[in-house]
């Protein structure tokens, strides 16, 4: 089983306005996953508040909204012919059953959490729409934690300690974070600043998922995890996706090699138990270079992986064993069908 722990599928699907299944102009699709021989991945669907991020290409003016327009489309297509190629993934169990029929199966999350507004209460609505992952923060500090990223005047940067506000989990952090365990959903500390991961971990009794990102160990960001996170993240049982995609502001070159370092530095902390890989694809091409460039490449991460002494279990793990179990252990059912309806 091959599942790209992070991946844009559904936003470049939604966005474009084609079906669900069609070939799309970006670095992930159906047919590219379907090339790769990859069985699934985890959409964390992105809604940045306009008025907070950026403003660039993917800022929306209403979060909620937006967030809700995807969730619409996706149950669209899976009641018509997209539903004959792909599959909402609920449980590990749809992830199997997903690979068994050949159809792409599909996680749905939620990359920062602009679209609740504030409100995690709001979160039992997208629940009951399929959602399953969430990712606390994103391109910016919100109501419940700090982001690694800070925008300024419509650029990026990186938080820096010396000179933005010391911010920790909020009290509404943790009640999100309640809220989630309640619910079942999977919890994502990827691009929380060190001070909320840490709390986000003292209250979570239950693995963890990082779904795409680097180490320190391998480039010196505060975008990526310490030695201490990574070790605190497979204390829990949890996974560290290794990424192709650089976090910026970076002078990394995007591709296989960043990826293969970054695997190799976290299997010789912690083991290949806890290692997944988060492509990060997008609407980029042209952006990797040969080797590993979108979706359909992922032949060769497995040739890289042979490259660099994995044995099969262990590549097996690494592309999707791993975060199978971590589904299995998290996800406990639903109220909706593998069609994203209810029965």
């Amino acid at each position: 089983m091959i599942i790209d722990v992070h991946g844009h599928l559904l936003d470049l699907a939604y966005r474009t306005g084609k079906p669900l299944h069609a070939e799309l102009e970006g670095n992930t699709d159906v047919p590219k996953l379907k090339r790769g021989s990859v069985n699934g991945q985890l959409c964390p669907i992105w809604t940045p508040d306009i008025a907070l991020s950026g403003p660039h290409s993917h800022s929306v003016t209403s979060p909620f909204r937006a967030l809700l327009g995807v969730l619409e489309y996706l149950h669209r297509e899976l009641s018509g012919p997209a539903g004959d190629e792909v599959m909402l993934a609920l449980t590990a169990a749809d992830l199997r059953a997903a690979k068994e029929s050949g159809r792409i199966a599909i996680i749905v999350g939620m990359e920062g959490t602009d679209a609740l507004d504030d409100d995690p209460e709001k979160l039992r609505i997208f629940h009951g729409l399929g959602l399953r992952h969430v990712c606390l923060v994103h391109e910016r500090a919100n109501a419940f934690g700090a982001a690694s990223q800070v925008w300024e005047q419509g650029k990026m940067r990186r938080y820096d300690p010396a000179r933005d506000p010391v911010s920790r989990l909020s009290d509404k952090g943790f009640e999100l974070i309640t809220e989630m365990r309640r619910l079942h959903i999977l919890i994502d500390l990827t691009h929380l600043v060190e001070p909320a991961f840490s709390e986000a971990l003292d209250v979570i009794d239950e693995p963890v998922l990082v779904s795409h990102g680097g180490a320190r160990g391998v480039t010196d960001s505060i975008r990526y995890l310490s030695d201490e996170q990574i070790r605190a993240v497979a204390a829990t049982g949890g996974l560290i996706a290794a990424s192709p995609s650089p976090l910026g502001p970076s002078r990394e070159q995007p591709g296989l090699p960043l990826l293969l370092d970054t695997v190799d530095y976290l299997a010789g902390l912690v083991g290949t138990s806890h290692i997944g890989i988060g492509t990060d694809f997008k609407d980029q091409p042209g952006y990797y270079p040969p080797g590993f460039a979108d979706s359909s490449d992922t032949p060769g991460l497995i040739r890289g992986l042979e490259q660099r002494g994995y044995n099969p279990a262990q590549i097996d793990d690494i592309c999707g064993e791993n975060f199978h179990r971590l589904v299995e252990g998290n996800l406990k059912g639903s109220g909706l069908n593998s069609q994203g309806l209810t029965p």
